[in-house]
């Protein structure tokens, strides 16, 4: 009854919104910056055009800012022109009468000032935004997380589109980036490293259900495959550079969602009317517990709730000030079976009780230079985690016993000073220092019957810290050639370990073609709990076998070439190779264990001593057709042929359960403009097709003595799951009236209802290898009003 209410609501707000302002003559305001991409200096005298029409174009001033008034809603493009400068296009903007569009564009200084005036449209866009990352990033925006199907505004789930990544599983927004596991992404934020930001996470993981960072709080970010700039450390395979948007200063706006997965609630505008000081919040509070009909939950109730912000104060002496902030709440609870003995075969009667709490808030100040800036980051974050695992017995009149008992209190401090001078057009030189400094509380207990009573697998506390440092340079030979090196140096003082890590990379502009070559060595640290592992041995003897783990690193090459198509297309082909090495394994030639297959530190409370023998390679080949958005159409088609593998501690050779050898995702969308570019209707598709994960064959007699699942030896990920399948789909239907833009969006993931294979078990009630599979059809609806 309470859904059938909600989409009543939702469908008599849209309805009444279509009937109101039949004015069909909309238009807005479209403002920003310009800055030097180089020296972040705001550029003056830049003309600002909209491409439909000339006549409408407004200037910068002296600080970079503009203001173009009379813009008609729907698709704008608008062109950027200074003399002495790279002409920049932005196309394809959407412009609604809610919200006015922000537009902060970078704009590099031409080396040869007599050549030819170039255009550089969405090339650079594309490609990210860091200046100095020479191949495999790929910048992304607002608009472009929250346009693809299935994304749900999730910057995770809509990076799993790009070439070489793919979806884990369907239960998490996981990405496999190149072969690697999911565990080694990284999240920063607004320049500092962040902990895992998603919702229903795990100990040591990168996923969760849902990202706490909302899109719509989102500025224009960066995301990176291989091969990182030298400031990018503490990382092996993806990374997220998030930057969170600042408020509108012109006027107040707001915006508020209902759908039937919870609330959201965002406003944003100046603290003081004509002032460049600003106020952005964005708060969500959601239930998946409504999509029960639809979503198999096992029973498991959960709810959520995340706010990010951001204050901006930016003064004329004392430069730039920015106050920032992610939270996330999160729990879910299952009570166990009321009666085990009525379970039918693979039903687990288990109860749970899961509560997690994520905060980071931090303070950014940029001092700009006559021809750079120096930016400092300070912020904290503290993450709890509570789990808690019964079962009832049926041979004790279903009484609820423990099984298992964890928690995580982290508290972390982080500092970082970047500085950046602009040489002269030919030469830009950055260099910066960062500090994180970790107090920590582990305790995780396994409850045992043969002796009674709780077995501690970790129980400490203490700190950590990491320090990390780099260089780099970049030198323009030309307009068409760009070489970057640098360095980046870490240390880790839990285990007194350092690494140094040579960067370079080389591209090479010719028209519509564009060359690049990059290599460069990575390090990361593992969690905390890694370390922590404790063993007790004879009941008196304990001992931390993992406390002399190396950091994992890896060495990454990569080979790009990308070439300009008609119709706005581009074609882009990447071959990589990774090698990976100092890789923490299990301690046993019988054992087929290494961190490479890990996703979260579930596997490793279970496991002998590790050491770090282990290597792993990762190589293949990455293939994108892409057409940005523009004459209401857009495609992305993209294929992976590659090969992920590890070894083991004896050295044997097996694929990586996430050697799926192939990988292939098509997204597309189209608009329809109507009445005047007042109602705009929308469609977006998503195919997915790639190969099964790997999993090791289960050895069922084994298995049937010891109770429990056990894989044949020395066969391990040696079989191929069924290959994968997904369709998702959205439409979506907006409405402009004066004062707001109304928007009713329906967003279907699995259309097809497809079951994916996820893993295989042995279950010890039948004696058989049963199948576990993933999620099927979720539907989703959403009406969402952006006002002023």
């Amino acid at each position: 009854m309470k859904r059938i209410t909600l989409l009543l609501s939702i469908l008599l707000c849209f309805a009444a919104a279509a009937r109101a302002d039949k004015n069909p003559a909309l238009v807005q305001t479209v403002h920003g910056k310009v800055l030097d991409a180089e020296s972040s200096q705001g550029i003056p005298g830049v003309i600002v055009v909209l491409d439909a029409d000339n006549n409408r174009n407004a200037m910068t001033d002296s600080a970079g800012y503009f203001e173009l008034t009379g813009v008609p809603v729907g698709r704008q493009s608008f062109r950027f022109i200074l003399t002495g400068y790279e002409t920049r296009l932005l196309p394809e903007v959407m412009i609604t009468s809610g919200k006015m569009a922000e537009l902060n564009v970078s704009m590099k200084e031409t080396v040869q000032q007599l050549k030819e005036v170039s255009v550089t449209a969405s090339r650079n866009n594309l490609n990210g935004k860091n200046e100095f990352a020479g191949v495999s990033s790929r910048g992304f925006n607002m608009e472009e997380t929250k346009r693809y199907a299935a994304a749900i505004a999730d910057p995770a789930r809509m990076a799993s589109n790009f070439p070489g990544v793919s979806g884990s599983n369907d239960m998490n927004n996981g990405i496999v980036v190149r072969g690697n596991s999911p565990r080694g992404v990284s999240y920063r934020l607004e320049g500092v490293d962040i902990p895992n930001p998603n919702h229903y996470s795990k100990l040591g993981g990168s996923a969760g259900a849902i990202s706490m960072l909302n899109a719509n709080a989102l500025a224009q970010s960066d995301f990176y495959t291989a091969a990182f700039p030298a400031e990018i450390g503490n990382s092996l395979s993806g990374v997220f550079d998030l930057k969170l948007r600042t408020g509108n200063t012109a006027r107040a706006e707001h915006s508020v969602q209902i759908g039937t997965t919870g609330f959201e609630f965002a406003t944003e505008g100046a603290f003081v009317t004509g002032g460049k000081a600003s106020y952005l919040f964005n708060y969500r509070y959601s239930n998946p517990a409504l999509l029960r009909r639809f979503l198999d939950l096992k029973g498991i109730v959960p709810n959520y709730q995340d706010l990010s912000f951001k204050l901006h104060f930016p003064t004329a002496k004392l430069g730039t000030f920015s106050v920032f902030g992610v939270g996330g709440i999160n729990n879910a609870k299952k009570d166990p079976a009321a009666d085990t003995s009525k379970l039918t075969d693979g039903e687990i009667g288990y109860g749970m009780r899961n509560k997690a709490y994520t905060g980071i808030a931090g303070i950014s100040h940029q001092y700009q230079l006559p021809r750079g800036y120096i930016r400092s980051v300070v912020a904290v974050s503290r993450e709890i985690s509570e789990q808690g695992v019964d079962t009832g017995i049926a041979a004790l009149n279903n009484l609820v016993l423990p099984l298992k008992r964890s928690r995580l209190e982290q508290h972390t401090l982080s500092a970082g000073t970047t500085y950046q001078t602009k040489i002269n057009a030919n030469n830009t030189f950055r260099t910066g220092i960062s500090m994180q400094h970790t107090d920590y509380r582990l305790d995780e207990k396994l409850f045992q019957i043969d002796p009674l009573g709780w077995r501690m697998l970790v129980d400490d506390d203490g700190h950590t810290s990491f320090y990390q440092g780099y260089a780099q340079w970049k030198h323009r030979a030309s307009d068409r050639l760009t070489i970057i090196g640098g360095m980046h140096f870490s240390h880790f003082s839990f285990t007194n370990r350092f690494s140094a890590e040579p960067r370079l990379s080389a591209s090479y502009y010719a028209g519509k073609h564009t060359f690049s070559l990059a290599a460069g060595m990575h390090s990361k640290p593992e969690h905390i709990a890694t370390y922590q592992l404790k063993k007790v041995y004879k009941e008196s003897t304990v001992i931390y076998p993992n406390k002399k783990l190396d950091m994992t690193r890896a060495l990454h090459a990569v080979a790009g070439y990308e070439v300009s198509l008609p119709y706005k297309m581009r074609l882009k082909a990447e071959a990589y190779y990774q090698h990976l090495y100092r890789v923490a394994v299990e301690a046993d030639s019988n054992s087929g264990f290494s961190m490479l297959n890990v996703e979260n530190l579930t596997a490793v409370t279970e496991t002998r001593d590790l050491v770090s023998d282990g290597t792993g390679r990762n190589y293949g080949l990455d293939l994108s057709l892409e057409k940005p958005f523009s004459n209401n159409y857009y495609f992305l088609l993209t294929g992976s042929l590659f090969r992920s593998e590890y070894t083991n501690y004896a050295g044997k050779t097996f694929s990586t359960r996430y050697d799926r050898r192939f990988q292939s995702n098509l997204v597309a969308g189209k608009e329809f403009n109507l009445a005047n570019n007042r109602r705009i209707a929308g469609v977006n598709l998503k195919l997915v097709y790639s190969g099964g994960l790997k999993e090791s064959p289960v050895d069922v007699e084994r298995s049937k003595a010891s109770g429990k699942t056990e894989y044949i030896r020395d066969q391990y990920f040696t079989k191929s799951g069924p290959a994968y399948f997904r369709t998702d789909a959205s439409v979506y239907y907006k409405i402009n009236n004066r004062q707001a833009t109304h928007t009713l969006q329906l967003d279907v993931q699995n259309l097809s209802d497809h079951r994916n294979h996820y893993y295989s078990y042995f279950d010890p009630k039948s004696g058989q290898v049963k199948a576990v599979d993933q999620l099927g059809i979720i539907p989703s609806i959403s009406y969402r009003i952006d006002f002023r």
